[in-house]
Formats: structure tokens, C-alpha cells, sequence
């Protein structure tokens, strides 16, 4: 780190003891760790999106953001524990990483990123044996239920309980769309419900099989019907019409043309 860097960190940290001071700003004085933490979640996703979707203006603003976030909940665990210091996370994360690359740092050898994964999940399931924990241990609760089902799935497979090839992952979620309808058939809503979770867990490990990124998949169908339903609807008012006029049959005649466009 350059002084430059140093100097600015310690800048950050003094502009966050600033307003959690006495005389410093109401609001940011009441943040408890978790209104903290929640707020940082927010921002990741704002970073990301600028990320794929920005120039490098809103990376740097949202980049700083994420910072300013991580060290305001660094200095608020502090503030109950002094010894909670950025020199012992950086030591810590410093540490862990590299014991995560045996093939950089130790005797083993990599040469493609799968091969690094591997290293990487092995030491990951080490540290969770070390401490007695169980291979579905230690994933987050609360990602996003679309990440969170990839993760358990992954690490489940990571003990050898995964299929070899992509048709039985394929079958599993024809076997859950079969079951669904078998549900709406009985009307009852408990099993509905059931099995509408049982036919996107499986499509989650449809994507996570075949190497997709679930989430942003999902994300790029998204935007594509809303750049489609956005021209089907401006389709419909140049022609004078309404969608409260007109039947599903007509939307879809629009909806064709769209897509064509």
C-alpha cells in the first residue's frame, strides 16, 4: 500500500469517527452493526450493477461506497471491541487466502482454474472439518435464494453426491414439473407450493450443471422481455389501442412482433 493509499484510509476512518462522535450526525451515531451490514448488501448489488451495466464514474462511486461501508461496520464493532482493528482482518483474510492456494504457496500444482477450484474447495472442506462442521455448513442463510440453492448444490456435489453428465440433471427437472402438475391436479396449495420450490431448485442445478451463472441468466431473460413487452407496448398505442380492450389472443399477435422486431 502507498502512502497515498495509507493516507487515505486513514482519512476514511477519521471522517467515520467524525460523525459517530459526539457532535457528529444523528443518524449515522444510532447505526447498529446489522443496519450497517444491510446497507452494504444494498450497495454490493449497486456495485455490481455498475460494474457490468456502467463506465468506470459510477464503478468508482459505487466502489467507494462498498469501502466507506466496510469500514464505517469495522469501526462500529470496534467501538465494542478495540481490538477488532483493519490490520487484524487484514491478517486474517491475508492468511486465508493463502492457505486456499496450496498450488501458489505450497506443493501443489494447478494450471487450469478448474484445477485451482479443486485446490480451493479442498481446503475450504479442511477448515470446515477442523472445525467439526458438516458439508452443507457455514453457507449463508440469506444470499439470494437463486445464489444460495447453486451453493448448497455445489457443495454438496463437492462430496461426490452429483451426477456425471447433464441428461439425469435434465430428467430430475422434467420428474419435478411432472410432480407440480400431479400437485395442481389435487388442488391443495401446501403441495403446489412444494413442488413450484422443487422445479426451480432443480433448474438451478440445470444451470449450475451445465456452468451457467443462474442468476445472471435469469437477469438477461428478464431484461429481454422487458425490452420486448416495452415494444409490443408502444406497438399497441401507436395503433390506438389499449391492453383493458383487448384479448390475451390480440397481446400475442403484438407479442410475435415484437419478438421479430
Amino acid at each position: 500500500m502507498s502512502n497515498d493509499d495509507a493516507g487515505s484510509m486513514q482519512q476514511l476512518f477519521a471522517l467515520i469517527t467524525r460523525l459517530r462522535g459526539e457532535n457528529g450526525c444523528p443518524w449515522d451515531r444510532e447505526q447498529k452493526l446489522d443496519d450497517v451490514l444491510s446497507d452494504l448488501i444494498e450497495e454490493a448489488y449497486e456495485l455490481e450493477w455498475a460494474g457490468t451495466h456502467h463506465g468506470p464514474g459510477e464503478l468508482l462511486d459505487e466502489m467507494g461506497d462498498v469501502l466507506f461501508l466496510l469500514c464505517f461496520a469495522l469501526s462500529v464493532r470496534r467501538e465494542s471491541d478495540p481490538d477488532f482493528t483493519l490490520a487484524r482482518v487484514a491478517t486474517h483474510a491475508h492468511d486465508k487466502i493463502k492457505g486456499r492456494h496450496p498450488h501458489v504457496f505450497g506443493r501443489e500444482t494447478a494450471s487450469t482454474p478448474e484445477e485451482s477450484i479443486v485446490h480451493w474447495e479442498k481446503s475450504k472442506a479442511a477448515e470446515r472439518a477442523k472445525r467439526g462442521e458438516g458439508a452443507l455448513e457455514g453457507v449463508a442463510g440469506n444470499l439470494p435464494p437463486l445464489r444460495h440453492a447453486v451453493k448448497i448444490l455445489d457443495r454438496a456435489g463437492s462430496t461426490g453426491f452429483d451426477w456425471d453428465e447433464i441428461p439425469p440433471v435434465i430428467e430430475k427437472l422434467r420428474e419435478e414439473i411432472a410432480e407440480l402438475e400431479h400437485a395442481l391436479a389435487s388442488g391443495e396449495r401446501a403441495a403446489i407450493e412444494d413442488e413450484t420450490g422443487d422445479v426451480l431448485f432443480a433448474a438451478a442445478n440445470v444451470a449450475r450443471f451445465l456452468k451457467i451463472d443462474a442468476d445472471e441468466a435469469l437477469q438477461r431473460s428478464t431484461s429481454k422481455f422487458i425490452r420486448r413487452f416495452e415494444l409490443m407496448e408502444g406497438m399497441i398505442r401507436a395503433d390506438g389501442r389499449r391492453f383493458e380492450d383487448m384479448t390475451l389472443d390480440e397481446m400475442d399477435v403484438y407479442w410475435e412482433r415484437a419478438k421479430s422486431s
